[in-house]
């Protein structure tokens, strides 16, 4: 089955399934939230962001970007709660 005719369900399906085996459980893997590391993450989405560019996909690089975003402050607002609770 290729990606392009794969239901986003079981798109979503597999981000829990690679989440569950990196992290070994789902509700651990929650609850770590405030102290992951997503540099890896961010790295994946700049490059994908670069290859859109080249390969002239603006709608592609315009929600990379916008994810890039969102993971920004979804971090940065995490590091705050850690910092307030901490204080």
């Amino acid at each position: 089955m290729s990606i392009d005719r794969m239901d986003p369900i079981d798109i979503f399906g597999l981000e829990r399934l690679a989440v569950k085996r990196t992290n070994g459980d789902m509700t651990r893997a929650t609850a770590a939230i405030p102290g992951r590391d997503v540099s890896g993450l961010e790295a994946m989405l700049d490059y994908a962001i670069v290859e859109g560019a080249q390969m002239r996909l603006p709608l592609f690089v315009c929600l990379l970007r916008l994810a890039r975003m969102a993971l920004k402050e979804e971090t940065d607002e995490m590091r705050d709660r850690v910092s307030e609770t901490h204080a």
